[in-house]
């Protein structure tokens, strides 16, 4: 299936005299090219979907189907308001910037359209699609997906799942959002859903290699590393998964650049995408006010907890630039 640029499907706006909304982006020739978020939990894709939800081609989805996952209606009625003059700017400070319909990943209605999705024990790749289920994942986008936002955006953490929604979706663009592993480490310690506590009953990974034990074992069982030991386990799957898809379909980003300048990521994101860039954007980028907080992992863990978050990470780390503290790659 090829890729072709076609005219706007947006509808021209005539408040206060706006200009028409005509510029080109990607779509295939008989349905859209979706846009997945992927990337870890706690690595800033939050921030970074929230703030491309405020794209005003792309169509997304709210809070509204993990409460009422058959609410597809509801969640287009929503998308459809934020394009009404004053109806748009009640629905952003009333109800999405509070959170009450904040985009959302709603595996509640993944679930339903794809079972097993929310979950699994392990990254998800083409093999386990099956014909039902890629039939229905593809209408789920379709009719989430409104004609005055024509490109859809959907966001996921944990396993990258890319296999598997490539196999359903061969066009789509992947976006992952990568973190200095230590704070991601950092913050789902702080999480109340984390279930590490309960140990490897509670593990969301692999079961542990022998080499994994050993090294757990060899920690005094530290919850730091158990955590350390799950991420460690996804970065893997993301890297295993990478290669699957064209150069031109995949793009990673380093959350800490993207909070250094806003605009300028977006702007590459965009254009990865084959999407419009209007002015209003950037500013939205802007307002959104993305910060880091990458330093907080030294403040909140012990230097043994330190030492023992590197050294489990330490290959992902080098991987993706991030310098050590305690000591250098190998």
């Amino acid at each position: 299936m090829t890729l072709t640029m076609i005219p706007s499907r947006r509808r021209p706006r005539t408040a206060d005299g706006a200009a028409a909304h005509e510029q080109s982006r990607l779509i295939m020739t008989d349905r859209i090219a979706p846009i997945f978020i992927v990337g870890a939990g706690r690595s800033g894709s939050t921030a970074f979907h929230h703030a491309f939800t405020r794209h005003p081609d792309v169509s997304w989805v709210s809070k509204i189907l993990d409460v009422l996952p058959r609410a597809e209606k509801l969640n287009a009625a929503v998308l459809r308001g934020l394009d009404q003059p004053g109806v748009g700017s009640l629905l952003m400070k009333g109800l999405i910037e509070p959170g009450h319909l904040k985009p959302s990943e709603a595996y509640a209605y993944w679930e339903r359209i794809a079972p097993g999705f929310s979950e699994p024990f392990r990254d998800l790749v083409a093999t386990d699609l099956t014909e039902r289920t890629k039939q229905n994942m593809q209408e789920a986008v379709e009719r989430l997906t409104i004609d005055e936002r024509p490109v859809p955006l959907i966001k996921i953490t944990g396993w990258p799942r890319i296999g598997y929604l490539q196999e359903a979706f061969p066009d789509a663009r992947f976006v992952h959002i990568v973190r200095d592993g230590r704070a991601v480490v950092n913050s789902i310690l702080q999480v109340d859903f984390w279930d590490g506590w309960r140990g490897t009953k509670g593990w969301r990974g692999l079961d542990m290699t022998p080499e994994q034990q050993d090294r757990w074992d060899a920690s005094g069982k530290s919850f730091v590393t158990l955590a350390a030991m799950e991420l460690s386990d996804m970065l893997d799957a993301m890297v295993v998964a990478e290669p699957l898809v064209p150069p031109n379909q995949f793009l990673e980003l380093r959350y800490e650049d993207l909070c250094a300048d806003p605009t300028e990521s977006f702007r590459m994101v965009t254009a990865f995408c084959e999407m419009n860039h209007p002015d209003s954007f950037d500013r939205a980028v802007v307002d959104f006010g993305f910060r880091t907080t990458n330093d907080k992992w030294q403040r909140d863990l012990t230097t043994l907890q330190q030492q023992q978050l590197e050294a489990e990470l330490g290959p992902h780390l080098d991987r993706w630039g991030y310098p050590r503290v305690f000591g250098t790659s190998s």
